[in-house]
């Protein structure tokens, strides 16, 4: 009876060994599919990898094209693959029969791949430059515009997604052109010549000649930004003589004497009025104490030292060129800049005359200098608009004073008795034009001629 037990025992345990292995590797039973693939009589390990095969098998047979112009990127296994639900589909496999299994087709590192793709056909574009070169005849050279390309690389990541979701095989991505910002016809009008003033001096004054030909050198290329300022003697900087500036007359108290940099205020009077003319604000500016023989009277801008300058500022749309050339007796000054349908006129209105006090004798004169008359001036800047009416702007009113004759000793009389003819010779001309019409007003006197060859 013992014996009987201890077999039964036995064979229990042994049983119980071969039901625990049986549970470790259960197979499937027959029928059982998952997503179409017969995992019938395979344990989970071996259902698992046959799907997944299947799966690989699928992928390789349909890979995934982007294509790009007339160049393909094929996309295949193990950068295609499938997210799937596998674990939960072959747990649910265990009671047989078909069971679904849900898949996305996926790119590994897909933003990374298209982002590649799309730098292939990067291609920068590129604005129209100017080139300035003021000491050229034309100061100016347009390089032209390079016309780039890039794919939209937003779409492109998007379309790709669809189409992966939605079991395409293919996708084409979108090449576009870009267009500069700033073209070859933006860059000429950039470029436009804002306005041209000239004025004129005496060649053989050599000293002063090689001062303009100086300034005017320092001066040319300088380019002005929309916004910025400008101030001449910064320009220029220091006109001395440890820095190339000969003496030549200037003038100081009414008289011209003997000074470093004589000549450098035609310079800053010819940018005076082209800066006028070209609409830039003038923030500073300084007449002469007597007329010049350059410009008319109104129109000048002197500048002596750190005490009085001329200063400019942009305040137009954008950068403003500025070109100086000093060609046989003549100073002209361009300016150029952006195209406008503004433009400017001066007007130089001669309001009253200073008569000259009597000339004074001088001792050791080497000869006689008879006296000039001051005036009174108003000049006047006229703008213009297509389809507005003309604007007067008054600028500025001046005086300047009278220059004093000089008498060599012996010549008191005869300087006096030619100013009492003189001032006769007026009275008979008033009194006949009073004759010949009664109750006339003071007429405006005529403008100064635009622009005077002779020099001081």
């Amino acid at each position: 009876m013992r014996v009987f037990f201890l077999r039964a025992l036995c064979v229990a345990a042994a049983l119980a060994a071969a039901c625990a292995l049986c549970g470790f590797a259960r197979v499937y039973p027959r029928g059982t599919y998952v997503g179409g693939t017969d995992v019938s009589r395979l344990t989970p390990a071996a259902a698992e990898a046959k799907v997944r095969a299947a799966l690989q098998r699928e992928l390789a047979e349909a890979p995934f094209t982007v294509l790009v112009g007339g160049d393909a990127y094929v996309f295949r296994p193990p950068e295609l693959y499938y997210k799937t639900d596998l674990s939960a589909a072959l747990s649910a496999a265990r009671r047989g029969g078909a069971v679904p299994l849900a898949k996305e087709r996926r790119i590994a590192g897909l933003e990374d791949a298209l982002r590649g793709i799309c730098d292939n056909y990067y291609k920068k574009s590129a604005s129209a430059r100017v080139l300035f070169e003021p000491q050229k005849e034309q100061p100016f050279t347009v390089v032209r515009p390079k016309e780039g390309a890039c794919v939209d690389g937003a779409r492109l990541l998007r379309d790709t997604q669809a189409a992966l979701a939605a079991g395409g095989s293919e996708v084409r991505a979108q090449l576009l052109r870009v267009t500069p910002a700033f073209g070859e016809e933006q860059a000429l009008a950039s470029v436009t010549l804002l306005s041209s003033f000239t004025t004129y001096f005496n060649e053989g004054n050599a000293p002063r000649v090689h001062n303009i030909r100086l300034a005017a050198q320092a001066l040319s290329g300088t380019v002005l930004a929309a916004g910025e300022s400008f101030s001449f003697n910064a320009g220029t900087g220091a006109r001395t003589a440890e820095r190339g500036y000969r003496e030549a007359p200037i003038i100081r108290e009414g008289e011209y004497i003997p000074g470093v940099g004589g000549g450098v205020c035609q310079v800053s009077t010819t940018l005076y009025n082209a800066a006028l003319l070209a609409g830039l604000t003038v923030t500073e500016h300084h007449a002469h104490s007597l007329p010049v023989g350059y410009v008319e009277p109104s129109f000048d801008a002197m500048v002596s030292g750190r005490s009085c300058d001329l200063k400019l500022k942009n305040g137009l749309a954008g950068k403003v060129y500025f070109v100086l050339r000093v060609r046989g007796n003549a100073l002209c000054v361009r300016l150029y800049g952006m195209r406008s349908d503004v433009t400017y006129s001066r007007e130089s209105i001669t309001t009253g005359t200073i008569e000259p006090p009597p000339p004074v004798v001088r001792e050791g004169a080497a000869s006689a200098r008879e006296g000039k008359a001051g005036l009174t001036s108003e000049g006047w800047l006229i703008r213009r608009q297509k389809g507005k009416p003309p604007e007067r702007i008054l600028l500025r009113k001046d005086r300047y004073a009278p220059q004093r004759g000089i008498a060599l000793p012996g010549q008191e009389g005869a300087a006096e008795a030619e100013k009492g003819a003189a001032e006769a010779e007026k009275g008979a001309q008033n009194a006949g034009t009073a004759a010949q019409k009664a109750g006339v007003v003071r007429q405006k006197p005529p403008a100064f001629a635009a622009q005077s060859k002779s020099a001081r």
